[in-house]
């Protein structure tokens, strides 16, 4: 009986750590801005609840958010500000964020693949054990960035670890 209800309590306060705040995501689909707001675990892509489509996001305002384990796989996020954010564990394959501002933000463990990062600023990102390995990168600015462990196209890089 112990082992069930802390298996119980255990995915409560799992559940909890990556639930978005519901006000948050209102504001975000009003707005198409959220800077320091909460949307962690959010799903945007096309087969998502959420929606049926994969949103227009260009543009986006989200910077200093908490966007850890969010989906936002096959949505266009180019000229977003998602800088200061922290997109852990983000899901972003095949994502157009083309001219984003990504300055400081944490990548740590996201899926790039085949993402599109054409002239984004990733200055000072962290990009930890991210897969970049498939992720269009021309004109980027990765300086300063930590690649440790990340899957680059050209191999694992290891620069700041």
């Amino acid at each position: 009986m112990k082992a069930w209800m802390l298996a119980v309590a255990t995915t409560l306060v799992a559940a909890q750590a990556t639930a978005f705040d519901t006000t948050h995501l209102a504001k975000f689909k009003a707005l198409k801005q959220c800077e320091k707001c909460d949307l962690s675990g959010a799903n945007f892509s096309p087969s998502a609840e959420l929606t049926s489509s994969a949103p227009d996001l260009s543009g986006a305002k989200l910077n200093d958010a908490n966007l850890i384990g969010i989906n936002l796989s096959g949505t266009n996020l180019s000229k977003a500000n998602l800088s200061d954010s922290d997109l852990s564990y983000a899901k972003l394959v095949m994502t157009n964020l083309n001219q984003t501002n990504l300055r400081n933000a944490k990548l740590s463990k996201a899926d790039l693949s085949k993402a599109s990062l054409r002239g984004a600023d990733l200055t000072g990102a962290d990009l930890t054990g991210a897969d970049l390995s498939t992720a269009e990168l021309k004109d980027a600015k990765i300086k300063g960035a930590i690649l440790c462990k990340t899957k680059m196209p050209w191999g694992e890089e290891n620069t700041g670890c």
